[in-house]
């Protein structure tokens, strides 16, 4: 939910999905939004059903570290599964309940639901987080989810608590937050304890992750759905310029905000072993 420099608009078709990500400058937070389509953002995309297969996996193994709603939410989840029914997404179950859990067996975006009065987030199902835990954002209002992000709240946080408020029905945004991790798996929850980016890393283990971010409001809620993509960052070096943006970014980060994001020992080595690889691969 942490809010990035990301593009004032689309890519065009065909364009990698970091295309238009890395925008020019320092490291900032930012607050950028472009239109979206909910139906379209939520609807089946992976053929193969791989996504599908290791969400559920995940939830066969600790559904409670991935699906979580308060009482407030609870209501909230019938009317998830109708949208889903009515677009066409997922059927319904003849023999498990029509809960949180089974839906996300069933629908490839991991969801958030914050209450409309409150800004409070009340319930989720996120199997592929971006190593953040579910349980320490249920219940709390946007504003205090935000406060473990280093400068987010100073900055930005006033904007996304009135972008949230003031959500028109019938409307759905777009964004994209970005990160580093060594490795391409989609689930990164802290209690995997996945290898850190640290000093001794190599070109080939840094891969860019990007949350593609969709919020849309519901009756008596704003829904946020997350998809995640990820690719090595050796991918970004086909654009000199977007090399230079992601350098500048990892270059210019706060100490505290590379701290948050498991980068602080590894910004310097990311930015040297970008500059060698840049010198090799790139006119």
């Amino acid at each position: 939910m942490n809010s990035q420099s990301s593009p004032s608009d689309a890519t065009s078709p065909g364009a990698p999905f970091w295309k238009k990500l890395f925008v020019a400058g320092a490291f900032e937070w930012a607050f950028r939004m472009r239109g979206g389509e909910a139906r379209s953002f939520f609807a089946p995309q992976d053929d193969s059903g791989t996504l599908l297969a290791e969400k559920n996996t995940w939830l066969d193994q600790a559904p409670d570290r991935y699906v979580a709603a308060t009482d407030a939410g609870m209501p909230l989840v019938p009317l998830l599964w109708s949208m889903a029914e009515e677009w066409g997404h997922v059927t319904a179950p003849e023999h498990q309940p029509r809960d949180l859990v089974t839906l996300a067996r069933r629908w490839e975006p991991d969801v958030l639901l914050m209450d409309s009065a409150t800004m409070n987030v009340v319930a989720g199902a996120v199997c592929m987080p971006s190593s953040w835990i579910l349980q320490h954002a249920i219940g709390k209002p946007v504003h205090a989810v935000h406060d473990m992000v280093p400068e987010l709240n100073p900055q930005i946080g006033d904007k996304i608590d009135r972008f949230l408020r003031q959500l028109p029905p019938g409307k759905a945004f777009r964004r994209e937050n970005w990160s580093f991790t060594r490795s391409a798996e989609y689930n990164y929850h802290p209690a995997l304890q996945r290898a850190k980016l640290d000093e001794t890393i190599t070109i080939e283990e840094i891969h860019l992750r990007v949350e593609q971010q969709l919020f849309c409001a519901i009756p008596g809620a704003v829904l946020m759905g997350i998809r995640i993509e990820r690719c090595p960052l050796t991918d970004l070096a086909s654009d000199p310029e977007v090399w230079s943006h992601v350098a500048h970014k990892i270059r210019t980060m706060p100490d505290d905000v590379a701290d948050y994001k498991s980068m602080l020992r590894a910004r310097e080595p990311m930015v040297e072993v970008m500059r060698r690889y840049q010198d090799f691969a790139l006119p």
